[in-house]
């Protein structure tokens, strides 16, 4: 059950500290609310705000709703930039997302037409490096990194171990996923 009082007191808190990032305050509330997500856990420990620049939305266009896969595939392309994954706030509501960044920390937005006319309002997300991101694409067979469902077979140990520790247990992997033993068919 919810402790109502303990809540708003935490979001209280989160009121008086002016300089935290609209996501940054969304991720803290929903953990304040959803103890032990850990998910939510791990993106507020791991993640960073990126900026919206002149030229994020000057990419040309992937798919939409294949943001995961768009991502992948620049950031895989292009040495100059780096897979993010986390939160994209849209009207102010923080939605699932990936993007790719510069050096400097400026989004390169792939999927999203053009975050210039207001309706973006933040980024907030994990970086991770490009090895990574290629074994742990085969390892699951999907895009994405932090979703349980789609990342199952590397998402929980990235989890237990942290960002850094859990980028290199997978790197330390082979190639491919175990397979798990196939039961012998009974003769007859």
């Amino acid at each position: 059950m919810l402790d109502m009082e303990v809540i708003a007191k935490r979001i209280a808190e989160l009121d008086n500290e002016p300089d935290m990032s609209h996501a940054r305050r969304d991720l803290m509330m929903r953990a304040a609310v959803w103890k032990g997500h850990v998910p939510t856990d791990f993106l507020i420990a791991h993640g960073r705000d990126y900026k919206i620049g002149p030229d994020s939305f000057k990419l040309p266009r992937g798919e939409i709703k294949q943001c995961f896969m768009n991502a992948s595939h620049l950031a895989i392309k292009r040495p100059d930039l780096t897979y993010v994954e986390g939160k994209v706030y849209c009207h102010g509501i923080g939605l699932d997302h990936a993007w790719c960044v510069d050096w400097d920390g400026v989004v390169h937005d792939p999927t999203i037409r053009d975050g210039h006319d207001g309706h973006i309002s933040n980024y907030f997300g994990v970086p991770f490096k490009k090895d990574y991101l290629r074994k742990a694409i085969v390892w699951n067979r999907y895009y994405g990194l932090l979703d349980y469902f789609v990342a199952a077979k590397t998402a929980p140990k990235l989890y237990e171990l942290g960002l850094e520790a859990g980028q290199d247990w997978l790197l330390a992997q082979g190639a491919r996923p175990p397979r798990k033993p196939r039961k012998k068919k009974a003769a007859g």
